[in-house]
C-alpha cells in the first residue's frame, strides 16, 4: 500500500524556518551563557586565591591613647588603628586594582641607558577600590609628581639597583615599559599607601584612549567654572558642555601646559572628571552587555600590559558592575607642591596625617565594640 506524500505548504515551511533559527539562536545562547558563568567562577577563584590579605602596615599612633582604653586594652589586635575615639581594621573584603596611565613620548632616546630607562612615564596613576561591604566603587587619583624612592634599575655603583628620589611617574620609564615597570609602580603605589595590598595592575597608553571613549560611545561632560581648556580646543571654554570623541577626548585628558604651576594637579581634576561621566557610562553599556570590558579590552590589548587576566575581567565587570560610583568616589591626596631651589621640577609631598585618615576612610572598617 503505497503511502500518501504530505504536501507542505509555504507557510508551514517558513514556520519550520523559523523555529529551527529561534532554537539555533538559543542554544548559542545558553552555551554562551555557561562559558561565561565558567569564565566568572574562573576569574573569582583566581582573584580570591591571589589577594593578599595582609594589611597597610601604618601603626597604631594615630590616637594611641583608645588603646589603653580598657575596653580595647585586652583585645586589641595587630593591624588595628584607633581615630578620633574609633578603632579601625583592614577590610579584607576590599579589592585594588592599579590603573596606569602611560605617556611614552617621555623616552629618552639616545641616553646610554636607553633599554632601562625608556619605559614611558605613568601620567596617569588611579588606584581602583572595590569595596563589598557598601557595594561602592571608589577611586585614589595619584599626583604624578609625588615624592618617592624611586628604583634605578642596575645604575648603582656595583650594577645594582640604585634609590633615588623623585616624582612617582617616572619609576614606570624603569624597567622596559613591560610587567617589570608595572610592578617596579605597582611597588611604589603600595609603599606610598604603608604597604596597601594591591591586587592586580593594568597600564594602557594614551594613545588608546580613543578607542576606549570611543566604546561608550562619546563622554559629554560640562566644564566647571574654573577650568578652562581653551588653549586645547576654543570652545573648551568654563561652563561649556561638550562631547567627547575620538581625539578629543585624547587630548582632554592628556595636556598639560608644563610651563604652568601645579599644571600636573590641574590636568588630574580634568581626568577625574572625565572619569566620574565615563565610568558610569561603561557600567550603565556593561549592564546591557557583560561582555563589553572584554571587548574593549580585546581592542586595545596590543597597548595593554597587565596581569589580570580574561576570566578575571569578566569576573570583576559582572560582580562589581552593579557597584555605586560617583563623582563623589574620586579622591586626592592633600598636600603641598614645591618647586626646589635649582630644580625645575614639581614635587608634590602628602600631608601624612591627612593621608593616614584618607586610607582608613577608603580601605578600613570599624571595630564594633
Amino acid at each position: 500500500m503505497n503511502k500518501r506524500k504530505r504536501v507542505v505548504s509555504k507557510s508551514e515551511y517558513i514556520i519550520k524556518r523559523v523555529l529551527i533559527v529561534i532554537g539555533c539562536i538559543m542554544a548559542v545562547g545558553i552555551i554562551l551563557g555557561v562559558t561565561a558563568k565558567i569564565v566568572t567562577i574562573v576569574g573569582r577563584n583566581k582573584l580570591t586565591r591571589n589577594a593578599n590579605t595582609q594589611g597597610p602596615t601604618m601603626g597604631d599612633d594615630i590616637d594611641s591613647a583608645l588603646r589603653e582604653d580598657p575596653i580595647y586594652a585586652s583585645a586589641w589586635q595587630e593591624g588595628w588603628v584607633a581615630l578620633d575615639g574609633k578603632v579601625y581594621e583592614y577590610n579584607q573584603d576590599i579589592r585594588t586594582f592599579l590603573v596606569l596611565g602611560i605617556d611614552n613620548a617621555h623616552g629618552s632616546k639616545g641616553s646610554e641607558y636607553e633599554e632601562l630607562i625608556n619605559g614611558g612615564q605613568s601620567d596617569g596613576i588611579f588606584l581602583v577600590i572595590l569595596n563589598p561591604l557598601d557595594e561602592s566603587i571608589k577611586i585614589l587619583a595619584v599626583d604624578r609628581n609625588t615624592e618617592v624612592g624611586i628604583r634605578m634599575i642596575k645604575m648603582g655603583p656595583d650594577g645594582d639597583d640604585a634609590i633615588d628620589y623623585g616624582p612617582i611617574a617616572i619609576q614606570h620609564a624603569y624597567g622596559g615599559g613591560g610587567e617589570y615597570s608595572c610592578e617596579l609602580t605597582r611597588d611604589a603605589v603600595s609603599k606610598l599607601l604603608y604597604n596597601m595590598p594591591i591586587h592586580g595592575y593594568m597600564s594602557i597608553k594614551y594613545t588608546s584612549i580613543p578607542a576606549i571613549n570611543d566604546a561608550v560611545g562619546g563622554v559629554t561632560l560640562t566644564l566647571p567654572d574654573n577650568m578652562d581648556v581653551s588653549a586645547v580646543n576654543k570652545s573648551w571654554t568654563p561652563g561649556a558642555t561638550i562631547t567627547l570623541k575620538g581625539n578629543d577626548a585624547y587630548d582632554f585628558v592628556h595636556y598639560r601646559d608644563v610651563n604652568e604651576f601645579e599644571s600636573a594637579r590641574k590636568r588630574l581634576a580634568r581626568q577625574k572628571l572625565y572619569l566620574k561621566t565615563f565610568i558610569k557610562q561603561m557600567k550603565d553599556k556593561t549592564r546591557e552587555d557583560i561582555t563589553l570590558p572584554i571587548t574593549v579590552y580585546n581592542s586595545i590589548k596590543k597597548d595593554v600590559v597587565s596581569d589580570i587576566t580574561v576570566d578575571e575581567i569578566g569576573y570583576i565587570a559582572s560582580e562589581y558592575s552593579g557597584y555605586n560610583f560617583n563623582g563623589d568616589d574620586i579622591y586626592t591626596m592633600e598636600g603641598e607642591t614645591v618647586l626646589q631651589d635649582g630644580d625645575e621640577f614639581e614635587h608634590f609631598y602628602p600631608d601624612e596625617e591627612a593621608l593616614r585618615r584618607l586610607i582608613i576612610e577608603l580601605f578600613y572598617k570599624e571595630v564594633k565594640e
